[in-house]
């Protein structure tokens, strides 16, 4: 599903920036027997229920538009959330500055998680300042989950 996710966010990313938005994020999947198309946008200014409805509105127009969608789908437009899940590469180069916990393949000693501020994002690698003050970098293959840290605002 990895290669469709990529094919959707390429189809959709430049319409969703010429909007004012970051694509943080396209996933299609099943729900129900029905195809998903899950978008996760993002703006620094926040986003707001009335941009993913704009945003979804112009998704529809696009999607419409392309036969391999001839069967339906259900689209849903949403903003990243405080505590996003990170898949990709380009997710942690977006929200680095901010702490996340990332469950590591080898991180026994560590309980087989690391908290800590994500630096940068690069050469399917994620640097990460943890929390006990050492610099890592981890590739992003031994990276099992990871999430970001909701912190207080």
């Amino acid at each position: 599903m990895a290669d469709r996710d990529a094919w959707l966010y390429n189809l959709t990313r430049e319409l969703i920036q010429g909007m004012g938005f970051t694509l943080v994020d396209a996933r299609e999947a099943r729900r129900d027997g029905r195809r998903l198309l899950q978008f996760y946008i993002d703006d620094p200014k926040g986003v707001s229920v009335e941009d993913c409805a704009g945003v979804s509105r112009e998704l529809s127009y696009l999607l419409d538009a392309e036969p391999e969608f001839d069967d339906g789908y259900v689209l849903e437009v949403s903003s990243p959330g405080l505590d996003h899940d990170l898949r990709r590469e380009r997710e942690y180069r977006h929200f680095s500055g901010r702490r996340a916990r990332l469950v590591v393949r080898g991180a026994e000693a560590r309980g087989g998680a690391v908290v800590g501020t994500i630096v940068t994002a690069e050469d399917d690698s994620v640097v990460l300042d943890a929390d006990d003050g050492e610099r890592l970098t981890l590739p992003v293959s031994d990276i099992v989950r990871a999430r970001l840290v909701i912190e207080d605002l």
